[in-house]
């Protein structure tokens, strides 16, 4: 079913990805406002954020977020040879746990973050075995520090471009130059603007210091507890697959899952962050555990068992959004 599907590629998956997503699209309409979201403290995303009201609009928007991260998701898996090009797992992994924050009460900023993340890492993989990468780096670090405008939790994902570097590319003082430029030139695009136009300025290390300050731990709705324990032991399945059979059969995707595993380690410290609960971390997750459990479920022989484990998983989902809904 499943199984033979996304292992077939676009043409094969899309008519059940397609199926998927109108069941969600309908079930997001009965989806009840929340009382007790929190945006803490990206304050510049929360004006933006707060000049759309209507419900039905907020809602169509977070969908189109959700279907444009999705494109960049399929846009990594057909070109960039880190997986499969016939294993469009990744896609529904990615689509399922982007599902979890849908809402009417205001547009995602997961949902939008996620894009400019997953454009920035296209970009850094794109760069492995190339000569002149330096537009490429410049590209990836101006969108991902231009993030921090809209999340300011990004700003852990600074190192990864670093790291991911020193793993597909052999060490150039140029390009690491490179990378502090890109991260540097929207802070102060911004910050000559603001002084210009008197507002907020130093807006970043103002943010950074509100964030650390009020660190804390995340709150665990018990509804989402079923997902949780679903995509936990997918991604245990995941490493001891990848320890067992190994990081894959090329050197690229070696190298592209070495860079996934740091991309987790390094958004740890996001579980204390104010206002980040338990649904808005796993869209962080989403994308190295995408195509972590992606190519894990890519690689069993067993048809069944992959069937098995992604009705699981996306029953869990479904579960958390019937419970959004209270028809439950």
């Amino acid at each position: 079913m499943l199984a033979n599907r996304f292992n077939k590629g676009f043409r094969g998956s899309i008519t059940v990805l397609l199926i998927i997503y109108l069941l969600v699209f309908s079930l997001s309409f009965f989806i009840q406002k929340s009382t007790d979201l929190s945006f803490y403290p990206n304050i510049f995303y929360n004006y933006l954020a707060a000049q759309i009201q209507s419900p039905v609009i907020i809602l169509l928007v977070n969908h189109f977020l959700l279907i444009a991260g999705l494109a960049v998701v399929a846009l990594i898996v057909s070109n960039e040879e880190i997986t499969e090009k016939l294993n469009y797992f990744p896609v529904l992994v990615f689509f399922v746990i982007n599902c979890l924050v849908l809402n009417k009460d205001r547009i995602s900023l997961y949902l939008l973050s996620n894009i400019i993340i997953l454009y920035s890492l296209y970009q850094i993989f794109n760069t492995y075995r190339k000569d002149q990468v330096l537009s490429q780096i410049f590209n990836a670090c101006f969108f991902l520090s231009a993030a921090l405008y809209l999340n300011i939790a990004n700003i852990f994902l600074f190192p990864f471009i670093f790291i991911s570097l020193t793993i597909l590319r052999p060490f150039n003082w140029r390009e690491f130059v490179m990378i502090i430029i890109g991260f540097a030139c929207p802070v102060f695009i911004y910050e000559c603007l603001s002084y210009l136009f008197g507002f907020n300025q130093w807006y970043v290390f103002e943010s950074l210091g509100e964030m650390f300050a009020t660190f804390k731990q995340p709150s665990l709705n018990l509804d989402l507890l079923p997902f949780l324990i679903a995509i936990f032991l997918l991604f245990v399945f995941s490493i001891i697959s990848s320890l067992v059979g190994g990081f894959g059969n090329t050197v690229k995707k070696q190298k592209a899952k070495s860079c996934f595993f740091w991309f987790i380690v390094l958004i740890i410290p996001l579980f204390f962050v104010s206002g980040a609960g338990y649904v808005n971390l796993m869209l962080f997750y989403s994308i190295p555990l995408s195509f972590l459990i992606g190519d894990f479920l890519f690689g069993l022989r067993s048809g069944k068992l992959v069937n098995i484990l992604l009705l699981i998983f996306i029953a869990s989902t479904l579960f958390y959004l019937v419970k959004k809904t209270a028809l439950l």
